[in-house]
């Protein structure tokens, strides 16, 4: 019975063997490349299919091009089909030699997994490619589309949000445009089609030899958003997607596209006539799945107002705050990166503390005298020697200074002295033996 299984077992392997290196249908078949190009990776690189090397450059001595893997009739129809459905042609031409092996790496490419003995038992990948990067992955300008003196001269007509993104029925997302709806314009239209054809893939398809990333992920984290939510409001009013994406037609690429800002979300948040109490924006758990509740940081608020902690004695103590471990001062201060010890200085380069006035400068020595730590939270020794190399003002004239003139200051506020001199090395000079 072993040795009956076994050959059995050999000649499915061998029906299915020669199943896989025919090509598509004995009235059009090709003749394969002697021993055929050999596989060494499970996803599809587009790059190395428009690459120069030389058995790319020379495939029937043209080089491969698009519609040799795609079918231009099917383009301009607006349905993509994938290479390889009609028994794996037109791959097994130029691997023809791999589809002669057990099933490996070239089968991952489209399949999930492979069982050559059983009809249907190999299901296919999901197509785009799983993962966020996408080869040769499609260019689109907003700003084109939604030019409407543009869009009049060539189609007749404005370019509206839903003409592109019809919405998925049960979640009410915008669902990504495919080619079926790009070729209602750039095949029925002559006048869009004169100038970008549905079979000029390269018009969207640009091979730029890189990998992709597939497109911005707006929600991301424990971030939660629902558009089956925001299409109208409390009122009944439809919310446009203007409302929310108010720089789309100026973005000329998808990597242009911006976050929509926090503010344009409290303005209807905080709307009591256009939102109910619930979806305030101090009920974090609304939007996020790991915060109950809070308040609002600044970017979240309409008005721009500072949370409630943030006082005048805040100000001036907020560093015991800033330097915990869990500090959330990055949830407002944008300017504030990079390392925490290094953020204070983000901030304190351009906003001084409120204590350093205008007398500050002329008075800062006896705070300096008090609590020296203090300053050197940002000041370091070239800073005092960057500004006390030249004289203080109050020791001008300088002439007149030093000839008596600061026996005054010095019998009145002999600390404020201290702060630069000492004894030894500045009134000893003069001062002999009055100590």
């Amino acid at each position: 019975m072993r040795w009956e299984n076994a050959a059995l077992a050999l000649a499915i392997f061998a029906i299915w063997a020669c199943a896989c290196s025919s090509s598509r249908n004995a009235s059009v078949s090709r003749a394969a490349p002697p021993g055929g190009i050999a596989v060494s990776t499970d996803r599809f690189p587009h790059g190395l299919h428009t690459s120069d090397k030389p058995e790319i450059r020379t495939w029937r001595g043209r080089g491969l091009g698009c519609a040799d893997c795609h079918d231009a009739r099917a383009v301009r129809e607006g349905r993509v089909a994938r290479p390889g459905l009609d028994q794996h042609a037109p791959c097994d031409d130029c691997h023809s030699a791999e589809f002669a092996k057990r099933p490996g790496l070239l089968c991952k490419v489209c399949h999930i997994s492979v069982e050559p003995r059983a009809t249907g038992a190999s299901p296919l990948q999901p197509y785009p490619e799983r993962g966020a990067v996408q080869t040769l992955a499609s260019t689109f300008s907003h700003r084109s589309h939604l030019d409407a003196g543009k869009m009049e001269a060539a189609a007749g007509a404005h370019v509206a949000c839903s003409d592109c993104h019809a919405r998925d029925p049960d979640s009410r997302d915008p669902t990504l445009p495919g080619h079926q709806v790009c070729a209602r314009c750039h095949e029925q239209n002559a006048n869009i089609k004169a100038q970008l054809a549905m079979e000029r893939c390269a018009g969207c398809h640009p091979d730029r030899g890189v990998e992709l990333q597939r497109g911005r992920i707006f929600i991301t984290g424990d971030l939660r958003f629902r558009h089956s939510t925001h299409e109208v409001d409390s009122t009944g009013e439809a919310v446009p997607c203007a409302t929310c994406h108010a720089s789309v037609e100026q973005a000329s690429s998808r990597e242009a596209m911006s976050v929509p800002a926090m503010e344009r979300c409290a303005a209807c948040h905080e709307d009591a006539r256009r939102s109910p109490d619930r979806v305030r924006m101090d009920h974090c758990r609304v939007c996020h799945g790991q915060i109950e509740a809070g308040t609002p940081p600044t970017s979240h608020m309409v008005s721009g107002t500072r949370p409630t902690d943030h006082t005048l004695a805040f100000r001036k103590h907020h560093g015991e705050a800033a330097a915990a471990r869990d500090a959330k001062c990055r949830f407002c201060h944008r300017e504030v990166s990079g390392a925490r010890e290094d953020s204070c200085f983000q901030c304190h380069q351009v906003m001084r503390p409120r204590s350093h006035n205008l007398m500050f400068r002329d008075d800062h020595g006896r705070a300096a005298q008090a609590d020296g730590t203090s300053c050197a939270t940002c000041h370091t020794p070239e800073s005092c020697v960057a500004c006390h190399a030249v004289p203080p003002r109050s020791h001008t004239p300088l002439g007149a200074f030093r000839q008596g003139g600061h026996a005054e200051q010095a019998r009145f506020g002999l600390t404020a002295c201290m702060t630069c001199h000492t004894y030894e090395d500045t009134c000893s000079k003069c001062h002999r033996g009055t100590r």
